[in-house]
């Protein structure tokens, strides 16, 4: 048994925790600039979160053109009929005009401009689709209120593969433009971004594989009783986001359902105290986040300045990496076993040259096998799930063996 015990050992002594990473961003007074942020190289860019209005999307199957409304843009239907556009030439009539707004919890849909839709299949809110030509034609006309506070008369007068027609012009039609966005130009980003107020189409999204996520201002509907202006982060398209009410040192994402919503992390991780006039920290909030690298992150913030300075402080640590991993048939190793730390669940992920049974074994830190399985496994990387619910919290060994080969983790048992 002492050389058992000596293996063991040695085993726990070269396995190491994973690091937890302090980190900060800074948006500047009144959250003036939007930040890019990678969980695994940190802040990318900034840009200006005033620099831009409205925004086409950057899909052919889409018609999504959403407006910087928490920066102070405005959109509301005027009419249906757009031979009208060139008789519109004051706003008499806004406050019978359909005020319209993004929804946060998605890039692609469904958009300010969208949200005139009269529900039929073939509206898209601003144009008709023309299910021969495959063309979206205008439909309505709208009236936008720009950041620098000048109203411009709107209609998008069609869409065409991957090509917005957008047409904007001033009440008394002296400035009266049509701009061609080739949203596709815009590669690897979700937005192609135009600023109204000085008349230029903006590249201000960096490449999406160097980005998860961005702290910015937008709009949500705020307690469920009108629209309003917050500051939070907002995930890229393909980011997975799983929020778990929890202590950071306890909070497990087993059983947790992993969102692609982009607003999962979103602003509700503080709240004003009008008493102490400061900005208090949700209590028991953890996210996991699943990059499209194959990541996983825990993630929880721990300092919100407010508008003073714009600095938000969390706490990052990488649990899961898949990166590099690949179907390896020429050796046999146990990549991860994650969560880690786990209230009973964990997944093992591991590679192997024959599709033979595979012995599962978990060891207390006294040398005791606390658990023995065998299980199928498939040539390639495999993942399998066992469940340790039955045992008490602590630190133990995970042990794979293909009967000539074996391999050892860490886990930690946290209820």
């Amino acid at each position: 048994m002492k050389p058992f015990f000596t293996l063991i050992f040695l085993a726990i002594i070269s396995l190491s925790f994973a690091q937890v990473v302090e980190d900060s961003v800074v948006m500047g007074p009144n959250y003036t600039n939007d930040v890019f942020y990678s969980l695994s190289n940190g802040e990318v860019s900034q840009y200006s979160g005033s620099s831009w209005t409205v925004a086409f999307y950057n899909s052919a199957m889409s018609a999504a053109i959403m407006i910087n409304e928490a920066r102070g843009v405005e959109l509301y239907k005027v009419t249906d009929d757009v031979s009208q556009f060139s008789s519109i030439v004051d706003t008499v009539g806004i406050g019978s005009w359909t005020n319209l707004h993004d929804v946060d919890s998605t890039w692609a849909a469904y958009s300010a401009f969208e949200g005139a839709s009269t529900g039929s299949q073939s509206n898209y809110g601003w144009g008709e689709y023309n299910f021969s030509t495959h063309i979206i034609s205008a439909s309505r006309i709208f009236m936008l209120k720009t950041i620098d506070n000048n109203y411009f008369k709107v209609m998008v007068v069609k869409k065409q593969t991957g090509a917005f027609t957008y047409r904007y012009a001033s009440l008394d039609n002296a400035f009266d433009t049509t701009i061609v966005v080739n949203v596709p130009d815009y590669l690897y980003q979700s937005y192609a971004y135009l600023n109204m107020d000085n008349h230029s189409l903006q590249s201000r999204e960096p490449n999406a594989d160097n980005w998860d996520f961005v702290f910015m201002k937008y709009h949500t509907i705020f307690q469920g009783v009108g629209y309003y202006p917050v500051t939070g982060a907002v995930s890229k398209e393909g980011l997975l986001v799983a929020e778990v009410q929890d202590l950071p040192a306890n909070a497990d994402y087993s059983g947790v359902s992993f969102k692609g919503l982009k607003n999962v992390i979103g602003s509700d991780w503080k709240s004003f105290n009008q008493a102490t006039n400061m900005y208090t920290l949700a209590d028991s909030l953890t996210f996991f986040v699943k990059t499209t690298s194959n990541e996983i992150y825990k993630l929880y913030f721990t300092a919100f300045e407010g508008g003073g300075t714009g600095k938000i402080k969390f706490n990052k640590e990488l649990i899961v990496s898949m990166v590099g991993i690949r179907d390896n048939k020429e050796s046999f190793d146990l990549h991860s076993v994650y969560p880690n730390p786990t209230k009973g669940n964990a997944y093992l992920v591991f590679s192997t040259e024959q599709s033979e049974k595979i012995e599962v074994t978990v060891f207390s830190l006294l040398g005791n096998r606390v658990f023995n399985a065998r299980t199928a496994s498939n040539i390639g990387l495999n993942t399998i799930q066992i469940d340790l619910g039955n045992l008490e919290s602590g630190v133990y060994l995970v042990q794979i063996s293909d009967g000539t080969k074996t391999t050892t983790q860490k886990l930690i048992l946290n209820k």
